[in-house]
């Protein structure tokens, strides 16, 4: 029996990094999401699938990236992404899903997108702590609208990014 598809993918740390540069020359532009992830460590592994959709652990794209461990998606309209990967041997068994990570495009109007980029992601909640750390109290920074930037704005926002809650 074929032990592959039960290794947890849980050791696979899948990250997001929005682009959003508006440039052109080759760059990545604001409806582009850059994923990344660990290489996997175990023997056999022939390639990757990214997952994505609209919903969480509802994936409707696969999208068969071979053997690297980065894939930029590009031409997204605005909403909420969830994202995992996968991993598949030389017989195309596949593992579970990673962990998901998720982001959201084109909120900029909901005042979470804090540092103006376009995007509602963790660069808002660097931005926020570098906020906190300088004592800057900034109404832009105060995401639950409580008079203070503090580590709540950062638990909201955090909750925002990962789509369980709606921007206050």
């Amino acid at each position: 029996m074929n032990n592959f598809a039960e290794h947890k993918f849980s050791s696979i740390l899948l990250t997001v990094v929005i682009a959003l540069l508006a440039c052109w020359s080759g760059e990545v532009l604001a409806n582009d999401v850059k994923l990344a992830w660990d290489a996997a460590t175990w023997s056999g592994v022939a390639g990757y699938k990214v997952h994505y959709g609209t919903g969480s652990r509802t994936y409707k794209t696969s999208i068969d990236v071979v053997n690297v461990t980065s894939y930029t998606i590009t031409g997204l309209t605005n909403g909420t992404y969830y994202f995992a990967v996968t991993a598949y041997d030389t017989s195309a068994v596949e593992t579970g899903y990673s962990n998901e990570v998720s982001t959201s495009i084109g909120t900029s109007g909901t005042g979470c997108d804090v540092n103006g980029d376009g995007s509602v992601n963790i660069f808002d909640l660097q931005a926020i702590d570098n906020a906190i750390r300088a004592g800057d109290n900034s109404a832009r920074f105060d995401i639950n609208h409580d008079g203070g930037v503090n580590i709540f704005d950062i638990q909201v926002l955090d909750s925002v990014i990962r789509g369980l809650r709606g921007c206050p």
